[in-house]
């Protein structure tokens, strides 16, 4: 009996889908929601060594001035 190893058969379709479709546009904005999503978990000390205020990180993330 032969045993595959290969996991992608373990994803959702949707997920499996998603990737068939994506666009520039999408993969931009998880990148973003990563980066909202690791500033969000510093604590404060840290985003002050940073040179911002927890309210500050969305227009730091999306560059608003």
């Amino acid at each position: 009996m032969t045993y595959f190893t290969d996991h992608s058969l373990a994803e959702p379709l949707s997920r499996r889908l998603a990737r068939i479709f994506d666009t520039p546009f999408a993969e931009r904005q998880r990148r973003l929601a990563a980066r909202v999503a690791a500033l969000r978990a510093l604590d404060d000390g840290e985003l002050a060594e940073m040179g911002l205020r927890r309210d500050q990180i969305l227009a730091h993330v999306f560059g608003a001035r």
